[in-house]
C-alpha cells in the first residue's frame, strides 16, 4: 500500500474526515468544525515530493487540533486574520461597513506537517477574493494573503452532502 493510501486508511480509522478520498498525492474530505458550526473541506498534504518521510501522527494531530479548536480560540484566530487585513488596508476608504470578523466564512483548510492553511470567503468585503491564513503548530496566525478568485473556476452547488458525494463518485 502506498503512503497516501496508508494516510487515508489512518484518517478513516480515526473518523476525522467524512468519506476521505486519496488522489494526486493528498487526502481530502469534509469534517465538522464545531467552533465554526459547519462542515469544511479538508485537504491533507503530506508533501511527499518534498519530504522523504511522512509523519502520519503529526498530520492527524494537526487535523484534530484545528477541528476541535474552542469557540474562544477560533474567535482569536478570526480576530487576528481581520486585524492583519485591517492593518494592511489602513485608512483607505471602504465601501462595505460590515465588520470583516462577521464576514469571514471558513470554506476549507489544507493541513501540512508544520502548518495549516485556512481559506476564507468574505462575500461582502472581498467578493472576488479568497483570504488565506497560515497557522503554525500553536494555531497562531503566521500570515494572511488576499488572493483573487480564478475567473475560470466552475462553481457547482449541491443540495446536500449526499448529492456532493454522488457527484464525486459518479463514473465519468
Amino acid at each position: 500500500m502506498d503512503p497516501i493510501d496508508r494516510l487515508r486508511e489512518e484518517i478513516v480509522r480515526t473518523g476525522l474526515l467524512t468519506a476521505p478520498q486519496a488522489d494526486d498525492g493528498f487526502v481530502f474530505g469534509t469534517a465538522r468544525m464545531r467552533a465554526v458550526g459547519t462542515d469544511v473541506n479538508v485537504n491533507v498534504d503530506p508533501e511527499l515530493d518534498d519530504r522523504s518521510d511522512m509523519d502520519t501522527g503529526t498530520l492527524l494531530a494537526a487535523i484534530e487540533r484545528v477541528l476541535t479548536v474552542t469557540d474562544a480560540r477560533w474567535g482569536q484566530i478570526v480576530h487576528s486574520v481581520a486585524e492583519e487585513i485591517e492593518e494592511a488596508v489602513g485608512d483607505q476608504p471602504v465601501v462595505e461597513a460590515t465588520d470583516l470578523r462577521d464576514d469571514l466564512t471558513l470554506t476549507s483548510m489544507a493541513v501540512f506537517h508544520d502548518a495549516v492553511l485556512l481559506s476564507f470567503a468574505a462575500p461582502k468585503q472581498f467578493p472576488d477574493s479568497w483570504i488565506r491564513a497560515q497557522l503554525d503548530d500553536d494555531l497562531d496566525v503566521n500570515g494572511v494573503v488576499v488572493d483573487e478568485k480564478d475567473d475560470d473556476t466552475e462553481v457547482v452547488e449541491f443540495e446536500s452532502l449526499d448529492d456532493l458525494l454522488d457527484h464525486l463518485t459518479a463514473d465519468r
